[in-house]
């Protein structure tokens, strides 16, 4: 190990190099038989699972959230009538199998509020059960002169009758000039026990203007949200050319508790109304910030060989029993409206080389370990790995990405460091640390707490 001071100058190799290669390598064996082979192929069922109904969802049925408990499926789903501009409402769906589903009889279970920021649309459910109760995000509409579309917060003890929460919306549009500034949508939320994760969709200039990117932002109660202000988008568009040029968006992220990693579904040309949707992607991430699109993208396709739709959209993706199930937006031949869809694969993986997760000297070897102790006051370790000769830049920022202190700005050889944080003169707070090591870029947070 070489241990780097906060200006970046090396005090000397030390023994602690070798167990620290071997945790690395370790590592990246439990990755390999994971993440290494080529991404599965998804079984596409040929005909749809839901379709709309009378009254309130007689459109469409689109964007869903499902979650498995008492030996079924349970299902939150986006429905519209298009009267009165949108419309859209959010019903319920119970299932056995993900195939056939029996709608609620309370539905609508959540409608908008004419007279509130969500006066013409309540949509886009994720749904999450906490305990004994349960906590959905959703996207609301103001409609009107001054459209804007945000994201809310509602909760429940049943799953059927949902009340809003008082401070919504909870996730709002970015100021004027920024990626987000024109409308944010509820995209997928996860929660391991201390913080919640939003991917969620962002548009800078509104409907068919401009490209739509994912963000990501983090909770501790799912009220107060903080977005990521050092990344976002955290996933954008294609280069020109590619299926997604033209935006991305209406994402699916589920975590991989073998591989520790996170795996996102999402659509391309997303929110580009002169394009159109072009079909479901897949990227991975080891810290659901720096994502890898997969090569062979899409992953599910319009026009499918045999399928009831032309155009599929909107994916939801739960992993269970080591099987991923996706439910999806389907629209076109054989679908009166925007029905959804069912497909299911095998756990899936990254498709790139095994050769690439070895301890061997290779790009993918630049590595950001999480600061020790965390919280910490009033100094903190942070260890990283260089697999080659470059320059190292590693920052720490505040929440509003305001740089705060340099810790290493230096050539280096490769080779495993380690520098000491001193926050002394900080407030306490959640702040991010941040390496470039050539093309390799990677946040972390650290919580100092006096």
């Amino acid at each position: 190990m070489k241990y780097v001071s906060v200006t970046g100058q090396a005090r000397g190799r030390q023994p602690g190099y070798a167990p620290f290669c071997v945790f690395v390598g370790g590592l990246f064996a439990l990755l390999a038989p994971v993440l290494g082979v080529a991404q599965t192929t998804w079984t596409n069922d040929k005909s749809p699972v839901l379709s709309p109904g009378s009254g309130w969802e007689s459109a469409w049925v689109h964007f869903v959230s499902v979650i498995y408990q008492d030996s079924q499926f349970v299902m939150w789903y986006s429905g519209g009538d298009n009267t009165n501009e949108i419309n859209l409402s959010i019903g319920r769906a119970t299932s056995p199998d993900g195939m056939h589903w029996a709608k609620d009889t309370l539905n609508p279970v959540m409608q908008h509020n004419a007279s509130q920021w969500d006066g013409i649309a309540s949509w886009i459910p994720k749904v999450l059960k906490i305990g004994n109760a349960y906590a959905m995000w959703f996207t609301g509409a103001t409609g009107g002169s001054h459209d804007l579309w945000q994201i809310g917060r509602a909760t429940s003890m049943d799953g059927r009758v949902w009340v809003q929460d008082s401070t919504n919306p909870v996730i709002r549009v970015g100021a004027p000039g920024q990626w987000d500034a024109a409308l944010v949508h509820t995209g997928s939320v996860l929660f391991d026990g201390a913080t919640y994760r939003m991917w969620y969709t962002g548009l800078s200039q509104g409907y068919g203007s401009g490209s739509a990117g994912i963000g990501l932002a983090k909770s501790s109660d799912g009220i107060h949200w903080v977005k990521d202000t050092l990344d976002n988008p955290v996933l954008a568009a294609g280069p020109p050319g590619t299926w997604d040029a033209h935006g991305v968006g209406s994402c699916s992220v589920v975590y991989d508790s073998p591989s520790q990693s996170y795996h996102m579904f999402y659509d391309g040309n997303e929110l580009d109304y002169f394009q159109g949707t072009s079909g479901i992607g897949y990227a991975w991430s080891a810290d659901g910030i720096h994502w890898t699109k997969y090569a062979d993208n899409p992953v599910l396709a319009n026009n499918l060989s045999g399928s009831w739709t032309t155009v599929a959209s909107a994916p939801f993706v739960l992993l269970r029993d080591s099987t991923l199930h996706m439910w999806y937006a389907g629209e076109g031949a054989g679908a009166a409206g925007t029905a959804l869809g069912y497909a299911t694969s095998p756990r899936v993986s990254t498709g790139v080389n095994v050769a690439e997760y070895s301890d061997a000297p290779t790009g993918r070897d630049f590595q950001l370990q999480q600061n020790y102790p965390n919280p910490f006051n009033p100094s903190t370790k942070i260890q990283f790995r260089v697999s080659s000769f470059a320059f190292v830049n590693l920052r720490v920022f505040d929440v509003l990405g305001r740089e705060v202190r340099t810790l290493v700005n230096e050539n280096l050889q490769s080779g495993s460091y380690e520098t000491t944080f001193d926050a002394t003169g900080l407030a306490s707070g959640v702040y991010f640390y941040r390496i470039h090591a050539g093309e390799f870029v990677q946040t972390k947070k650290l919580t100092i707490l006096k």
